[in-house]
């Protein structure tokens, strides 16, 4: 990817996950981010687009639409709703909230955090069959309003970096965790109960309680530690 195609995909991001998205009403811009952040993903070289001399102009410009329209709204194969995400927070892990704690998987271990107490272990629900895309992601249990997602993503700094979400999907909600880890530390997202988290775990844990989410080799190790 040349320079201007990585300064095209990071306006697009910019678009998608800032903090003040526009992007969702404009269907080629849509198809376009897709298409950059799946080449991207491949560490593929971008190609540059040659009009076919034998599609009249104004047939070619109906088939774009009807293109672009269908790539953001309809994945091959049917892909469930929680793959898309997971496409797209691949593209969002860059922008991590100070609040995250950037590691990496590592077998379990009892004393993991002193002070705070395991949950639960979110188990896999979809995507963690033997013939699974790990790209695509895994999804786990839902823990309390929270949706966790694993993936691995490609950068020029770390190739197949481990990585894990946590998003609420209420829309009264406002919390999304993303983070890529680095050896030899464990991926984790940690957030802390507060106005912006789902109804269920404000409804569980009192404001300003802390919640950890490990990813191991077992599965999402959920954390509380009461403040």
């Amino acid at each position: 990817m040349d320079d201007d195609e990585a300064a095209e995909l990071a306006r697009l991001r910019e678009r998608a996950y800032g903090r003040t998205p526009d992007i969702a009403g404009d269907t080629a811009a849509l198809a376009r981010l897709r298409e950059l952040e799946e080449r991207a993903l491949r560490g593929e070289t971008m190609e540059p687009v040659v009009d076919d001399p034998a599609l009249p102009v104004e047939d070619a410009a109906v088939e774009d639409s009807e293109v672009a329209t269908a790539l953001p709204v309809e994945p091959p194969r049917r892909a469930p709703r929680w793959v898309l995400l997971v496409g797209a927070t691949v593209a969002a892990v860059v922008l991590v909230a100070a609040t995250v704690a950037i590691t990496r998987a590592v077998p379990e271990e009892k004393t993991r955090y002193p002070g705070a107490e395991r949950v639960t272990t979110l188990a896999v629900i979809d995507g963690g069959g033997a013939q699974a895309n790990a790209s695509a992601g895994r999804r786990y249990a839902d823990f309390r309003g929270y949706s966790v997602f694993a993936f691995t993503a490609t950068s020029p700094d770390r190739p197949n970096a481990e990585c894990m979400s946590v998003v609420s999907p209420q829309e009264s909600a406002d919390e999304s965790l993303s983070t890529c880890g680095a050896a030899p530390f464990p991926v984790t997202v940690t957030t802390v109960v507060s106005e912006q988290s789902p109804d269920a775990a404000r409804t569980s844990y009192r404001s300003g309680t802390v919640l950890n989410f490990t990813l191991t080799n077992a599965g999402v190790e959920v954390w509380v530690a009461e403040r």
